[in-house]
């Protein structure tokens, strides 16, 4: 059963999020969720900027998104947690798991305009 569209939430991309060592206050905790995947991908695209300076943002979530991975790093595919596990689908990773050196030379862009 597909999600209802107002609970339908597909991401764009997939970047580690799941047991990440952060600093809350005056501690070092470890987290989970978007909120630890989020600097992931802000500094993939600060790094890409900084290699490609004339790329629009357009053209930087292009390189992400076409250069994505949608096996995990032994090329068996992605699974989706939850009960029971799967297989997961673009429903679950989006274009597939971050690539940084990937994007750094994608190969071709495509860019659009406001």
């Amino acid at each position: 059963m597909l999600p209802s569209h107002s609970s339908l939430a597909i991401p764009d991309i997939v970047a580690p999020g799941v047991n990440i060592l952060a600093a809350i206050e005056d501690a070092y905790v470890i987290g989970s969720g978007t909120s630890m995947a989020t600097p992931h991908v802000a500094g993939v695209v600060a790094l890409l900027k900084a290699l490609h300076p004339n790329w629009s943002p357009a053209a930087l979530k292009s390189a992400i998104m076409t250069t994505a991975s949608v096996t995990d790093e032994r090329g068996m595919p992605i699974l989706a947690e939850g009960m029971p596990w799967k297989v997961a689908d673009p429903f679950d990773y989006g274009g597939g798991h971050i690539n940084p050196n990937g994007a750094a030379d994608p190969g071709l862009i495509y860019d659009i305009d406001p």
